[in-house]
């Protein structure tokens, strides 16, 4: 991968394109700690410098994978785990995780997102494609991330599902939130990114 230099500011979406091979995704891993960076430097906000995915969670970047099945999901995990597990903190005490305040907080994400599913306690794996995209960014929300890294958020979902997302994003940005986003489909960069 040669060479990249851009600047995401708050309430931005990004687009970055590119034919399939043209490192788009490693530039994306690496940005978010899952491949090494050679070279350069990656910076957020007052942070600069390499760090692990979870750092780059706690700083407030969360990332969505273009491999769903293979790297976004744990399709063994239940709804409630899967929006859960990059923030545990409130949903009990110490170390201990509420069962009750953890299905409530997957409740609403899956109210809100239209999530078809019996409850939180579904496993991700059983559900449709589209429904398990929604599942992956209802753990973004849930994790409230300032800067949402999206690698082909809507390949092999169907239409309805894309429209929701894309009011998604809308909405996170004119809450202030910054999306970096990779799409092979053209024309939704066109009509997404500033």
């Amino acid at each position: 991968l040669g060479a990249a230099t851009f600047s995401l500011r708050q309430g931005e979406i990004l687009g970055i394109a590119g034919l399939l091979g043209a490192g788009r995704t490693r530039l994306l891993r690496g940005l978010f700690g899952l491949d090494p960076v050679k070279s350069g430097v990656v910076r957020l906000g007052a942070h600069i410098g390499p760090c692990a995915p979870a750092d780059w969670w706690s700083l407030g970047m969360g990332m969505l994978s273009e491999d769903r099945t293979g790297e976004g999901l744990a399709t063994e995990l239940s709804i409630a785990d899967k929006t859960t597990l990059t923030r545990l903190e409130g949903l009990g005490s110490g170390f201990f995780v509420s069962p009750s305040r953890q299905r409530a907080a997957a409740r609403r994400w899956i109210d809100r997102l239209e999530i078809k599913a019996p409850g939180p306690a579904q496993r991700v794996g059983s559900l449709s494609g589209g429904n398990q995209q929604k599942v992956a960014v209802a753990r973004l929300l849930y994790h409230d991330v300032d800067v949402l890294v999206l690698d082909e958020p809507t390949r092999g979902i169907d239409v309805g599902s894309k429209a929701q997302l894309y009011n998604l994003i809308d909405e996170q940005v004119s809450a202030g939130k910054s999306v970096l986003l990779v799409s092979s489909y053209f024309p939704e960069l066109l009509a997404l990114c500033d």
